[in-house]
Formats: C-alpha cells, sequence, structure tokens
C-alpha cells in the first residue's frame, strides 16, 4: 500500500468513527423524559447540525434503530427492543457486581457487600471479605436482616419508588453505628438500573472502631463512586446523577 493509500485509508478510519460517535450521540439524546423528539429539539440536544442529523438519522432508520413517525417526529425503532432482549438473555448480575465489590474491597482494606429486597428482608446476594484481621463476620452470602434498621435498609426504605426519586438524582448514602450489630458500623450506597430502578445496596462494613471521621470520609467517597459505576453499567442514563452527596436520614 502506498503512502497516499495509507493517508486516506486512515482519513477514512477517522472520519467513520466519528460518524459511529454522532449515530451514538444521536441514540443517547432519547430519554424517558423525550422519548419523542423532532429534528430541531436533536440537533439542539446533540450539538450536532441538522444536515449530519439528517443524514446520520436516514441510516439508522434503515437498520431499525430509529422510527419516523407520521407527524415528522422520531422516536427509537424496534431494532433496540431486540438488542435489549438478547442483552437480557446474555445478563448476569454477578458479572457486574463481583468486580464492583473487588475494587472497593482494593481501594478500603473493608469487607463490602451487594444487598437486595426481597419482601419484608433484604438478602445478601453477593459478598467479598475484607483483608484486616478483625472484619465483620456477621453477613454472609444468603444472610436476611430486616428493613427497620442499619444502613441498607434505610436505602431501601428511601429509595424502592422510582416516581418519587428526584431528578437529577444526588449520590445518595446512609450511615449505621451498631443498629444491626453493636460492635460493627457501616454505610451503604444505592445501585440503580434503567428508569431508576432501584437494583441494589453497596455496603461497606467494618468494626465501629475504625469508622473514624477521616476514615468515614474515604468510605463514603469510595462506595458512592462504586454505586454510579455500577448503576451505569446496570442502565442507569449516567445525565440522571448530580455530584451532590446527600445523606439519607430516619
Amino acid at each position: 500500500m502506498s503512502k497516499r493509500d495509507q493517508e486516506e485509508s486512515q482519513s477514512n478510519s477517522k472520519s467513520g468513527v466519528a460518524a459511529v460517535d454522532r449515530a451514538f450521540a444521536i441514540l443517547g439524546a432519547f430519554t424517558h423524559e423525550l422519548p419523542v423528539q423532532s429534528l430541531a429539539e436533536l440537533a439542539r440536544n446533540t450539538g450536532l447540525y441538522k444536515s449530519t442529523i439528517l443524514r446520520l438519522l436516514g441510516s439508522l432508520e434503515g437498520f431499525g434503530y430509529v422510527r419516523q413517525m407520521a407527524d415528522g417526529n422520531y422516536q427509537l425503532g424496534p431494532k433496540l427492543a431486540e438488542l435489549s432482549s438478547i442483552f437480557q438473555d446474555g445478563f448476569n448480575l454477578r458479572d457486574y457486581v463481583e468486580p464492583a465489590l473487588k475494587e472497593v474491597v482494593d481501594q478500603t482494606h473493608e469487607g463490602v457487600s451487594f444487598l437486595v429486597k426481597d419482601g419484608d428482608t433484604q438478602l445478601c446476594l453477593f459478598r467479598q471479605d475484607g483483608r484486616h484481621a478483625v472484619r465483620d463476620y456477621h453477613i454472609r452470602v444468603g444472610t436476611r436482616l430486616n428493613l427497620d434498621s442499619g444502613a441498607s435498609a434505610r436505602i431501601f426504605r428511601n429509595l424502592s419508588d422510582p416516581a418519587k426519586l428526584p431528578h437529577p438524582l444526588p449520590r445518595y448514602y446512609a450511615i449505621s453505628r451498631g443498629e444491626v450489630n453493636g460492635e460493627m458500623a457501616a454505610i451503604s450506597a444505592p445501585v440503580f438500573g434503567a428508569g431508576n430502578e432501584l437494583v441494589g445496596a453497596l455496603q461497606i462494613s467494618s468494626p465501629i472502631a475504625r469508622f473514624s471521621d477521616d476514615r468515614v470520609a474515604m468510605l463514603k467517597a469510595v462506595d458512592t463512586e462504586a454505586s454510579v459505576r455500577l448503576s451505569i453499567s446496570l442502565g442507569m442514563d449516567p445525565r440522571q446523577f448530580s455530584p451532590d452527596l446527600e445523606a439519607l436520614q430516619d
């Protein structure tokens, strides 16, 4: 291949990547709040020229990713529902949660659990032990806890109804000291999925003696960041989150 051919190939490659980025920007502009949009709205919400959007909409519509309605507005197409179904067929929550738990342990050396609401209780679905000699041995995979007390219980009591959540969402967290076990403390952050549905809670727990103010500040930062990343990987729109931290109180 000549130098000129190589340069043309690189140029086409860069152009192709840019086109893909713009196409994804168009798809990403559709939200639960804006499921149907005009060309002008898409231009405003993507920052792209109308001519560029029209060209890409032609391709997206041809493959079923976008559909033009009778009134000229646009909505997402049926191909995305098909892809969503394929994703669900291969979806395994463990594949997403366990790496997040390991990352939290790597940063804090404390034990971390992923709990879900199950009826009138919360259930520990996944668990990664900490690396300290003295650690929380009271919660294991399969442990059931009530919803009356504890950090994660506060998450489930306050954030389980998507309709009552604010927009954008603060980075919520809850702290408990000695509520479930007199010797242990915990900090928990919510994990959301698509449609702002509360999927579970990411909870770091350790002996109360290690819950100094400085350490709590570090654990809070790690836990909330991990919960946001996990929420996004489970389908939460990253634009739904605000940078504000907010403690959940009873």
